[in-house]
């Protein structure tokens, strides 16, 4: 799709008289250390869509004009995680990403209402408290009913089943006769319901950090955290050089974990974006939220063996510079989406929890505790009555997981493809939580839309997937 800069553009719905004017803008990270050329805009939706004729809501909405002439007419529509994360933040920090792919297909952006600038339901975190754990699951639990409180809108309007519609009428005003999609994480749950919602407004699907359709996150979560922690241990004491380093590695951590949760320590430092001193409390929570998330990637887990030594060795304001680093992060994450999303598709479904398993693993079982006790005070919102069922598709479907995921392991790919007649199942070795700044994964990405045969793609680079290197010093990997 070409579009007129100095004009802009004006894409007409001619079934619901909708329409979105897009002109030039920069989309940027945050800081603004990032920037994307794009043409953006608002698309105004009901909201609550069972009142067309209610309250309103924008929808921000943002296209990476394709490089060719003539593109592809079909564009890719990039759906991004959390829940709570904004498509177009998501672009500009993975832009790199899609290189290949915005050669010859335009880039569709829809920040999912209740993130990034489309009425964004945000939660406000302590600059000296990252993780809002100062009170420990009761203080999150009330964090978030203050959070509650202080919506500007009903979050029984902001889930997936709402979301697939915004979408919907974004492709209509934008004139695309069918897309493709991406979708991360949580964002895979988007892409699939969308294509259950509109078969036939859909090419394909890219599914990267999968969740099969009748699977509710939470439960999981520990175990298969514990699990991605327990492959860098074995990992470590296989590597000659890591164990050389490091011979008691899990021991230091299992003592660092016991330590902090019996005798916290107060550590004053200055921020280290800001400046400003602040006094943080490091304890067992920190600890916690930090080593989680750092097993996310594994450029960021390879730097877990060094952490754990240092921490041992009393050196604990290397964990809370990790602490404010892996937050800043999600420092734009929509809690209240998060919440609205969870709280409604997840936590009621959730079942028998096996609290015993849980309560072996380094996470213990806060993280259920903590959803669950959220959940109480939140209202459950709008929700097909098919959201939860598996997915039947013959769309061609690429399915991308990571070894190591401690989210949304391979086995939950694997379940997710059963209805899947079409589908193509990759799993990265040594790979964490999404496969999308993997090389090889963005060949496949770029070759399976572009290709006619999408059963043909050529899949030899899978084999060439490489762990990345443990450090043994803060120098990096050993020789």
């Amino acid at each position: 799709m070409r579009y007129v800069a100095a004009l802009g553009l004006i894409a007409t719905c001619l079934d619901h008289h909708a329409a979105i004017e897009l002109s030039p803008c920069d989309l940027s990270a945050r800081h603004g250390r990032q920037e994307v050329d794009a043409q953006c805009g608002t698309l105004a939706v009901p909201l609550n869509p069972h009142e067309p004729g209610g309250e309103t809501i924008e929808l921000f909405v943002a296209v990476v004009e394709a490089l060719a002439e003539q593109p592809a007419p079909d564009p890719l529509a990039v759906i991004a995680g959390g829940p709570g994360e904004a498509a177009t933040r998501f672009y500009v920090t993975t832009e790199q990403a899609f290189s290949r792919i915005v050669r010859n297909r335009d880039i569709v952006l829809v920040d999912q209402r209740g993130t990034g600038r489309s009425a964004a339901l945000r939660c406000d975190a302590s600059q000296d408290d990252p993780f809002l754990t100062a009170g420990g699951v009761a203080g999150m639990v009330e964090a978030s009913v203050e959070c509650l409180e202080g919506l500007d809108h009903d979050p029984r309007f902001f889930t997936t089943s709402v979301a697939v519609r915004d979408l919907e009428a974004v492709r209509q005003a934008l004139g695309y006769e069918r897309m493709n999609l991406y979708g991360v994480s949580y964002g895979t749950r988007v892409a699939q319901h969308y294509l259950r919602r509109f078969p036939d407004r859909v090419r394909r699907l890219v599914l990267d950090g999968v969740v099969p359709p009748d699977v509710a996150l939470g439960p999981d979560v520990a175990l298969a955290s514990q699990a991605a922690l327990d492959a860098l241990f074995d990992r470590c004491e296989s590597d000659a050089a890591c164990r050389a380093a490091f011979p008691e590695l899990e021991q230091q951590f299992l003592t660092v974990l016991e330590r902090l949760t019996t005798a916290p320590v107060e550590v004053a430092l200055d921020h280290p974006r800001t400046g400003d001193p602040v006094d943080v409390l490091v304890d067992h929570w920190m600890l916690v939220g930090v080593v989680r998330l750092l097993v996310y990637h594994p450029a960021t887990a390879s730097l877990l063996p060094v952490l754990i030594d240092a921490i041992h060795g009393g050196d604990y304001r290397s964990l809370v510079t990790q602490a404010f680093v892996v937050t800043e992060g999600i420092e734009d994450l929509a809690v209240g989406l998060n919440n609205a999303v969870v709280c409604t598709e997840d936590v009621p479904f959730t079942g028998d929890v096996n609290l015993a398993a849980q309560a072996s693993t380094y996470m213990g079982t806060a993280f259920m505790e903590i959803v669950v006790g959220i959940c109480e005070h939140w209202p459950r919102g709008l929700m097909d009555e098919d959201l939860r069922e598996p997915l039947i598709s013959d769309r061609p479907i690429l399915l991308l997981s990571g070894e190591l995921d401690p989210i949304t392991p391979p086995r939950y790919a694997q379940r997710a493809s059963v209805g899947l007649s079409n589908a193509i199942r990759v799993v990265g070795r040594g790979q964490g939580h999404g496969m999308l700044m993997v090389r090889c994964a963005q060949r496949l990405m770029a070759e399976f839309l572009d290709v006619d045969d999408a059963g043909a793609l050529d899949l030899d680079c899978v084999e060439r997937i490489r762990p990345f290197p443990l450090f043994i010093s803060r120098m990096g990997p050993g020789p």
